[in-house]
């Protein structure tokens, strides 16, 4: 365990240095499973060690194509198919190359139990303004991902028992699996990865980047790495409990309360007073937040923003829930200054320390 606590010192939290607002942006490496409906060309990837960038305003640059949204049907392992969207960063126009993809930092968005991705197109469409690539499943038994190889009838998340529900962390690792192999062609840096988790999700979101940090160490004997990659968690009216699985122990954990002194990951917290479950997301908050570093003494709020390694927003001046705030086109601004806040302060101004590198083991026989 002392290993990996000093691995996280040098890997993550080094010296946190932030640059301008708007920088570079953006488990496994096990064979890929086939994916339908992709319908993305190959692009070659940069060197090894490559720091990869994206345009600092993608929105307003004429230069930039901005893909349309892919749906995609992903076989996870044990035979669901998860139908997601995939928004395929932007990609430079260059009158003498044509168009060529530009490398970003990749998010996975998890909508609620109890609803679909549809929840989140809209942010998903956001963060791909801004340079992002986006994936966004429909988890098992909920929207249309209720095919299973060997099942005759269609899931329904409202029939789970507890290991069912538990065996949805299989869907978020096969967005990452598809993630990884954008990343290998050199469209995004899984190596930044960040991920957002509505309502009861956040559970299994918790659980799911605990085991992601712990496939340690960290390289396969092949010699690639596979896990560690997310970088930032973003909790939207995170709740306690789902299906009887408490989050409760792992949100302890010091990769998340920085407990042991080695510093904790970068995490934004938002929810409404409105909400039912408005006072446990106020008691997970005051979990994360009791062994952080206390940055109320910097006066500047810009600045004691970016040495927050915690930022949380409890909605309290309007009638919007945790999921409307970022998901609702009219409150656009608040968007920009979460992406800002979190995403861009916390993960995109450290890029430098997390050049691409290959996930894709070489198979070729030894000389």
């Amino acid at each position: 365990m002392q290993k990996t606590h000093s691995f996280r010192i040098k890997f993550f939290f080094g010296s946190l240095k932030v640059t301008a607002f708007f920088v570079a942006l953006s488990v496994s490496a096990l064979q890929h499973q086939a994916v339908l409906a992709v319908g993305s060309s190959m692009v070659s990837p940069p060197p090894q060690g490559e720091k990869i960038q994206r345009p600092a305003d993608s929105a307003a640059d004429d230069k930039v194509e901005i893909p349309k949204p892919e749906g995609l049907v992903l076989g996870t392992s044990d035979g669901v198919q998860l139908k997601c969207t995939y928004f395929a960063p932007p990609k430079q126009k260059d009158e003498a190359k044509g168009v060529e993809s530009i490398g970003a930092m990749p998010f996975i968005l998890l909508h609620g139990w109890e609803g679909d991705r549809r929840e989140l197109l809209k942010y998903g469409r956001y963060l791909q303004s801004l340079g992002h690539a986006v994936i966004v499943p429909d988890l098992r038994g909920h929207g249309q991902s209720v095919s299973a190889e060997g099942f005759k009838k269609p899931l329904d998340y409202k029939k789970f028992r507890k290991q069912e529900v538990m065996s949805a962390q299989k869907d978020i690792e096969r967005c990452k699996k598809f993630l990884v192999q954008k990343h290998n062609e050199g469209e995004v840096n899984i190596d930044l990865l960040s991920l957002v988790a509505v309502g009861d999700t956040s559970v299994l979101a918790v659980q799911w980047v605990l085991n992601d940090w712990y496939a340690f160490p960290s390289h396969n004997p092949r010699g690639v790495k596979q896990g560690q990659d997310v970088k930032s968690l973003m909790l939207v009216s995170p709740v306690r409990k789902l299906a009887g699985i408490s989050m409760m122990n792992n949100i302890k954990h010091p990769l998340f309360t920085g407990v042991d002194g080695t510093g904790a990951m970068p995490m934004l917290v938002i929810w409404s007073s409105i909400e039912k479950t408005s006072k446990e997301s106020e008691d997970i908050v005051e979990i994360l937040e009791k062994h952080r570093p206390d940055n109320s003494k910097i006066k500047d709020e810009a600045e004691r923003l970016k040495a927050s390694a915690l930022i949380k927003y409890n909605i309290k001046k309007n009638r919007f829930s945790g999921l409307e705030m970022i998901a609702t086109p009219r409150v656009d601004k608040f968007w920009q200054a979460i992406t800002t806040r979190l995403f861009e302060n916390k993960v995109a101004a450290n890029a430098d320390k997390f050049p691409w590198i290959t996930r894709e083991i070489d198979t070729g026989d030894d000389e």
